[in-house]
């Protein structure tokens, strides 16, 4: 069996940090792999964390020596000490590895939770014997995939630069060159120009049909040209009507995936 530190991944000599453990030294942070379920004990106010496994350093650096370890169940009490699960406040659970040996701790200040020898698993309000748990802390499996999904679900797709919509000539619309994210994915949208003057790039145009059907249309819409914005209709549930002077119309414009531009009549 040979050692971390005596497997070299490939490298440029002279290198600083040429080994398998220094890899995992620069590059993993301290963290839960498995276990630690946070819940109430027995007796009234109690906790137990339940047994798990994680990586920690050895020492409050972000280059600290990193170990794998296991931790044991552990019961921390209801009380007024610190160290204690605290009545009426946020009590944080957390590994410390402070003292050589990792343990489940808890804290009522979480800024005294180390970055590197320590990691939390959870909190815990404590309601004289009701207790309100939370799982949550620095969870290391599958954290690439776990943080897209969260981007997927609190972000989804968002402009970060770019893709400004503009009139040019008389209703005609152009756009400019975008950045957006899609999750982690980047995508980057080109410029657009509807106008006869432009390539002309396509202006897809959506309402509904006399049976209340989303139809599209990318031509000649009543005596609006290919490529233009109406000034004469407005959506129903059953179709286009006249907007009705002096009266103006509402109109959502979207830049899609391949930068084609899109338009939803109000």
């Amino acid at each position: 069996i040979l050692l971390a530190t005596q497997v070299e991944p490939s490298h440029i000599d002279p290198a600083t940090f040429d080994d398998l453990q220094d890899l995992i030294n620069n590059t993993m942070s301290a963290g839960r792999t498995s276990g630690g379920l946070i819940e109430a004990d027995g007796a009234a106010g109690n906790i137990k964390v339940n047994l798990g496994t994680g990586f920690i350093k050895t020492t409050n650096s972000p280059n600290g020596l990193t170990r794998s370890f296991n931790w044991a169940d552990t019961i921390i009490v209801a009380g007024a000490l610190p160290g204690n699960i605290i009545d009426k406040k946020t009590n944080y659970i957390y590994i410390d590895y402070s003292a050589g040996v990792p343990a489940p701790k808890a804290t009522t200040d979480r800024t005294t939770i180390e970055l590197n020898r320590m990691f939390t698993l959870g909190r815990v309000y404590r309601d004289v014997a009701t207790l309100h748990i939370v799982n949550s802390g620095v969870n290391l499996y599958n954290h690439m995939r776990s943080n897209h999904e969260r981007l997927m679900a609190v972000r989804g797709f968002e402009r970060a630069s770019g893709g400004v919509i503009s009139e040019k000539l008389a209703r005609y619309l152009t756009s400019t060159a975008g950045v957006f994210y899609l999750g982690a994915n980047k995508i980057a949208t080109t410029q657009q120009d509807t106008s006869p003057t432009g390539p002309p790039n396509i202006l897809t145009r959506w309402y509904h049909d006399a049976g209340g059907n989303w139809v599209s249309n990318t031509g000649i819409e009543g005596a609006s040209a290919a490529g233009q914005i109406s000034n004469e209709h407005y959506d129903t549930p059953t179709g286009l009507a006249d907007i009705a002077g002096p009266r103006y119309g509402v109109f959502w414009l979207f830049i899609h995936f391949d930068s084609d531009l899109h338009v939803v009549y109000g």
